[in-house]
């Protein structure tokens, strides 16, 4: 586990070690040295095969314990069956980190999950923390590391800057740090994770946050065996004001499992990290452009202080396509004041526009002063968090005079200033560079810039709305007590598990099998639910083991009988406990469920539906345990949230009762997070006054 500031020997090694090095440069084995001799590197390089006793002008060492000096990281690029020795080999040389780019491990079948196990025991053994294996290799940048193979090694001329990224796949990474480097963003540390066999995803970008020089990260990922760290992930991005962005992708896994619960059967992995991501302040992107446009609004160092922008141009239909897709994104393009409406009137022409979005027109560049007046007049704005100027596609001297006029007005103000400006580079390279002398950031086009915008706007809003919560963990219950291995409970189990950690379930009685349900029921008030109680039988309305709406004793005691003969007829060998009668309860449907995931560990869902939940797909998640403002934020996302007011003379539900319950339902989950497999809690009725479990199945594992 990294501690802050570990990470520092790897992205700044005071020397490093090639072992397998090869005497020829195009091999994988070969190229690091390439790349490290091209790319700068001041550091010594120290090259480890007993084969050998120099390649290419460097003494080569037959082990890395006979170097002798010392090293921070080794390039590890020998045959599979030795990478675990030569790990071991690092770790008596005192050799901290490990880059691991050999390839047959666990991606190429059994025998390779033998090797990667091999692997994992030997960094454990040595102390030595490996990337990769399976992996293309680090930059970094400032130090001059090229520990890498393939195209990228030649890319010794990548640009400087304050951007850090992992991606497991090296191939695609490192093209899309190639793509975001050509349209103008700067790179610190870029690493290939591979199989991550050690050092994960989460762990990384971690390590990233705690460079001073990282201002944003980015990673490209599958997934990862550690993705409950991405909550911290989130929360450090938060508090150090450092956007992470994630480009999630393999999202279409897992769509329906073979499972008992109704949870269990919607959920699919992204659900789960977009869940993860909303509840961290991680930023979810899907290509490359975002990438560069956020990158770029972030290294002007400012945040917006809420979410309404202001937009200039020289063109009525840009700030048309601006103001939508501001619109669409979250953003608020408020009124100008009565005084900013009232001094922009004075100097833009009567055939433009001096309400926001302004259309200042091309003809205000005649006076360049003008332009710089209009600047300052809306920067004044106190109804403004940001502003946009939106250039279309004037080149030359004209571009320059307002980049100048854009800069010098950036300078006194903490608001973040952007440029949609698609002018061709060839025609006005003075303009481009004085912004990118003052970090202003040129997004292309409006659209592009306006979701750019949107991100930073909510980035700055998470940190002021999520930074102050915290989830309480969940505790057991003393005197608690569990059925021992994997079971399916009835559903009074289930409830009488869900009582014992604060969730409200309905007033009822267990009639034991045989008994009769005349003398069970005299302290239940009628309308009655009757509803047979076995664990073989998970899914009681499939089989006819439910009645509701008995309106007396007589009719719960008939359907007693009824549902214990469906039960049987449809499963002749289950095991009956009794019937379950309660009192009939009402409000608006909803479900509340858990799913232990392998990589998340216990998860909540909540639904609306009911019986239709499945149907109606309106489902959100966090991961447990969260906090009362987190559950009521899933309340909201749901689609159907507005039916909590009431609906068409239907009472309002109450939604800090459901919110409360959610949170219980978390902390219960984290307590039993050993032993919990699937719930549902369907359906949960909202009341007006309180909400209520009609229904439930636990799986212990």
């Amino acid at each position: 586990m990294a501690t802050p500031g570990q990470f520092e020997k790897l992205f700044n090694p005071c020397a490093i070690a090639i072992i397998g090095a090869s005497q020829d440069l195009t091999r994988i084995s070969g190229q690091p040295i390439k790349a490290l001799k091209n790319s700068g590197f001041k550091n010594p390089i120290y090259l480890v095969n007993p084969k050998y006793q120099e390649i290419h002008g460097l003494k080569c060492f037959p082990s890395a314990v006979a170097i002798g000096k010392p090293v921070d990281m080794a390039v590890i690029a020998v045959p599979a069956p030795g990478v675990a020795a030569a790990i071991r080999d690092c770790g008596r040389a005192g050799i901290g980190y490990a880059i691991v780019l050999t390839a047959g491990f666990r991606e190429s079948g059994s025998d390779g999950v033998t090797l990667e196990a091999d692997l994992k025991r030997a960094a454990i053994e040595s102390g030595v923390r490996v990337i990769g294996p399976n992996c293309q290799g680090m930059l970094s940048i400032p130090s001059r590391v090229w520990a890498c193979f393939g195209s990228v090694a030649d890319e010794v001329g990548l640009r400087e800057g304050n951007v850090s990224c992992v991606f497991q796949s090296g191939g695609f990474g490192y093209a899309i740090v190639n793509l975001a480097e050509a349209q103008g963003v700067g790179f610190r540390v870029c690493v290939s994770s591979g199989n991550e066999a050690d050092m994960t995803t989460p762990e990384l970008v971690l390590g990233f946050l705690d460079d001073p020089g990282t201002k944003m990260a980015f990673a490209v990922m599958e997934g990862t065996p550690d993705a409950r760290r991405l909550l911290d992930v989130g929360r450090k991005s938060l508090e150090m004001g450092k956007p992470v962005l994630i480009w999630k992708s393999a999202n279409t896994e897992a769509g329906a499992k073979a499972a008992a619960s109704h949870t269990a059967n919607m959920t699919g992995r992204a659900d789960l990290y977009r869940a993860a991501f909303r509840q961290s302040g991680l930023i979810e992107v899907d290509d490359v452009e975002p990438i560069v446009d956020i990158a770029k609004l972030v290294a002007q160092g400012r945040l917006p202080k809420g979410n309404r922008i202001g937009a200039l141009s020289i063109s009525g239909g840009s700030g048309i396509v601006f103001a939508d897709r501001c619109v669409r994104d979250g953003l608020v393009l408020p009124p100008f004041s009565a005084t900013t409406v009232a001094a922009l009137k004075k100097i833009i022409p009567s055939f433009g526009s001096s309400e926001n979005p302004a259309d200042v027109t091309a003809s205000i560049f005649n006076d360049m002063g003008l332009f710089t007046k209009t600047l300052e007049i809306v920067l004044q704005d106190p109804e403004l968090d940001q502003l946009t100027i939106m250039l279309a596609s004037i080149p030359g001297t004209p571009a320059l005079r307002a980049a100048e006029a854009i800069v010098a007005a950036a300078a006194k103000t903490d608001k973040p200033v952007h440029v949609a400006w698609s002018g061709r580079r060839a025609r006005s390279e003075e303009a481009y560079k004085v912004l990118e002398a003052a970090n202003v950031p040129i997004i292309s086009t409006p659209v592009r810039l306006a979701e750019a915008a949107a991100v930073l706007a909510r980035f700055a809003a998470d940190r002021r709305r999520l930074l102050g919560r915290e989830a309480v963990p969940g505790t057991l219950p003393k005197g608690i007590v569990m059925p021992k291995g994997a079971v399916t409970l009835s559903e009074a189990e289930s409830k009488a598990l869900l009582a014992q950690f604060g969730v409200p379930v309905t007033r009822e009685v267990l009639v034991p099998d045989g008994e009769s349900v005349l003398a069970h029921v005299a302290k239940l008030a009628p309308p009655f639910a009757v509803k047979v109680v076995s664990r073989d039988i998970a899914h009681k309305s499939d089989v006819g083991g439910v009645k509701l709406g008995l309106k007396d004793v007589k009719s719960a005691a008939e359907a007693a009988r009824e549902v214990v003969v469906n039960a049987l007829k449809a499963k002749p060998n289950a095991k009956i406990d009794g019937v379950l009668v309660a009192e009939m309860a009402g409000g608006i449907e909803a479900l509340i469920g858990v799913v232990n995931d392998p990589s998340f560990g216990p998860c909540v869902a909540l639904g609306l539906g009911g019986v239709l939940t499945e149907v109606l797909k309106d489902v959100t998640f966090r991961v447990a345990p969260f906090s009362i403002d987190d559950a009521r934020d899933m309340i909201g996302e749901l689609k159907g949230a507005k039916l909590f007011a009431g609906y068409r003379g239907s009472p309002a539900g109450d939604v800090e009762a459901l919110a409360q319950t959610l949170v219980k339902v978390g902390q219960m989950a984290d307590a039993l997070k050993e032993r919990i497999a699937e719930m549902d809690i369907n359906p949960v009725f909202v009341g007006p006054k309180g909400v209520v479990a009609a229904d439930a199945l636990i799986i212990l594992k």
